[in-house]
């Protein structure tokens, strides 16, 4: 019989927090993800928050990270990214938004208490994963060393599940074929947060309509 360890923790930090539930079961393990940005390209714009949830793949939570990040260039922000997320330096400051590099080591720190490198899910996948890429390029750290190679998206989960939302609202109108609450519009509770709880439900309503295998 395999060896179970299990140890469970939360670590506050400031405007931030981890919660690790680690156990060293077998079979595949995933990192929910979503990540608001200053803009659209990750050569240019930056991650202002970020949110993870791990889990199994009963979909069961094995441990939470969620960190606000004080970009470099502020200044890079554009208009429309912050109608989206609310972003503005003076609060993000003034709510101790972590450093670039301290959320790459409280990341890393975070992911290295877990014994496998978790296949990584998101919204949309590759612009989350091209920002995480991106910023742990940027500090000396390589996204494939923490994260497996493998990529999955939410919306193509989705529509190979035979939903397929009209309209340009797309998140919303899957949130409610899926019935699930939508995510906020309000800027000042769009987060990284909010997002990967949304991202969340999302995947445990495809599994309830018997969209996964386990």
């Amino acid at each position: 019989m395999k060896k179970i360890t299990l140890i469970t923790g939360l670590l506050l930090f400031s405007n931030g927090w981890a919660e690790e539930h680690v156990d060293s079961t077998s079979g595949p393990f995933f990192a929910i993800v979503d990540v608001e940005t200053t803009g659209l390209d990750p050569n240019y714009n930056e991650i202002i928050d970020i949110g993870l949830i791990l889990i199994d793949q009963a979909l069961e939570e094995k441990g939470r990270f969620y960190a606000k990040v004080n970009p470099s260039f502020p200044n890079r922000i554009h208009p429309v990214a912050k109608q989206i997320n609310g972003y503005d330096q003076f609060r993000w400051k003034k709510e101790n938004a972590l450093s670039e590099e301290t959320t790459v080591n409280k990341l890393t720190d975070f992911l290295q208490n877990y014994e496998k490198k978790p296949i990584f899910i998101a919204f949309n996948s590759w612009f989350d994963a091209s920002f995480v890429r991106k910023l742990f390029s940027n500090y000396g750290q390589q996204f494939d060393d923490w994260f497996d190679y493998r990529v999955l998206d939410i919306p193509s989960m989705a529509l190979a599940c035979g939903y397929f939302p009209q309209g340009n609202d797309f998140n919303t109108h899957l949130a409610e074929l899926l019935k699930v609450e939508p995510e906020t519009n309000d800027p000042l509770l769009h987060t990284g947060e909010s997002g990967v709880n949304f991202n969340y439900a999302i995947l445990k309503s495809l599994k309830e309509k018997d969209c996964f295998l386990e």
